[in-house]
């Protein structure tokens, strides 16, 4: 008797761990099956899907929930009102038309949506940045800066125009060496606005500014009802890429213009370009201060650039 009990409680161990064993591979395998739908639900390419890891998956849907929570029922109006044709026509005109990239921060900073032209500006893969904090691929330096753009103002103004280095993994021969140890800074020129998130916050914006002049302000309700919001605002912005001084040979747009000073902003090199815009020639402007030429109530702004754009710009850009 006194042997046959230590085995029958082996058998008994072996049998409940077998029985865990089976447990725990059937929660695995029902977990695998859900992560595999949610990565089917996913708005991206099913070769894409299908290497997914249960991370990425989780990144991914989590900033897809918060773009829903950005669009509302946007997307289904503007699909209703265009047909098949032309929707596919402006999702393969428009970035190109953007020039830069087109982002939607959270108020938290992560990164619910980008374009996909961020590999060709930046080397990096759209899918990897994706539900990743914008503060880990930006500057330092520009993280308080950054937190003051992405919170409420007092004042209620919604718009907002900054610039903002992020990293860049493209070398100086426009290759991508995929090593973010290594990547350098590009600065982009960011400008959008401050877009509400619940909808009764965004119809006490708009019923109670309806016919307010100053149509870009929030109220103190406001503020206080996108306080108690767990996710309250968004930054919609686009990026545009800002040439580094020491590649003028690099083409720019036909909106852009170079002009080239000395360090009391004497003008040195005037594009020819500034005629179209401005009115003058290159001859009216070399030997001239860009001070003279500046309005008077844009001072403020100028030394706030001043003061934020340490170390954005080449010394050699200023010969």
């Amino acid at each position: 008797m006194a042997t046959r009990a230590p085995k029958e409680k082996r058998r008994n161990s072996e049998k409940r761990k077998e029985k865990s064993r089976e447990a725990a591979r059937c929660r695995r395998s029902k977990e695998s099956e859900i992560f595999t739908d949610m990565a089917n639900l996913l708005p991206v390419p099913a070769s894409l899907s299908s290497q997914l890891d249960k991370a990425s998956i989780m990144r991914l849907t989590i900033a897809f929930l918060k773009a829903q929570s950005l669009l509302g029922n946007s997307v289904q109006e503007l699909c209703s009102m265009w047909n098949e044709e032309k929707c596919s026509m402006a999702d393969a005109c428009w970035p190109q038309a953007l020039g830069g990239l087109l982002l939607a921060l959270s108020s938290e900073g992560d990164i619910i949506y980008l374009t996909e032209n961020v590999t060709q500006q930046l080397g990096l893969p759209q899918m990897d940045l994706i539900g990743q904090s914008i503060y880990d691929y930006c500057h330092p330096c520009d993280h308080d800066e950054l937190r003051e753009v992405l919170s409420l103002r007092p004042d209620g103004d919604l718009t907002r125009s900054f610039f903002l280095r992020l990293k860049s993994t493209i070398t100086a021969k426009g290759r991508s060496n995929n090593n973010l140890k290594a990547a350098s800074y590009k600065v982009m020129n960011c400008s959008g606005r401050i877009v509400l998130a619940t909808a009764s916050a965004r119809n006490t914006y708009s019923q109670e500014r309806a016919f307010d002049e100053e149509d870009d302000l929030l109220t103190e309700d406001d503020l206080e009802l996108e306080a108690k919001a767990p996710t309250s605002h968004f930054l919609v912005m686009v990026g545009d890429p800002i040439p580094h001084p020491s590649n003028i040979e690099m083409p720019l747009d036909s909106y852009t213009f170079l002009t080239k000073h000395t360090l009391d902003m004497k003008y040195t090199y005037v594009d020819e370009k500034i005629y179209e815009f401005l009115g003058y020639t290159s001859e009216d402007l070399e030997g001239q201060s860009a001070y003279q030429l500046h309005h008077a109530q844009d001072n403020e702004s100028i030394l706030k650039s001043y003061k934020t754009s340490g170390g954005r710009t080449s010394p050699a850009g200023s010969q």
